[in-house]
């Protein structure tokens, strides 16, 4: 099901997005709605980054995960094992 939205552009906005939408091959409604699809993956991604940015400066504060990373930045230093 789709809605049908109206919008207003400037005259500017609406020449460049037909003359793209034209050199792609596809109608101005299709560029703008490939456009507000690329827009919403874009928020969205940013937004996992934040959660992930945000959870790593958790993880810098919490004893159990320094403690395991210590460990696992200590066996760096370990020899490797010896191939026959």
């Amino acid at each position: 099901m789709n809605t049908t939205l109206s919008i207003n552009l400037s005259e500017q906005l609406a020449k460049a997005s037909q003359t793209a939408a034209q050199k792609m091959g596809m109608s101005r409604t299709e560029f703008i709605r490939q456009a507000i699809i690329h827009e919403l993956a874009q928020f969205e991604a940013h937004l996992e980054e934040e959660e992930m940015a945000k959870s790593m400066l958790v993880m810098k504060h919490t004893k159990h995960y320094l403690n395991e990373s210590d460990e696992i930045m200590d066996g760096f230093g370990d020899d490797l094992p010896k191939e026959d």
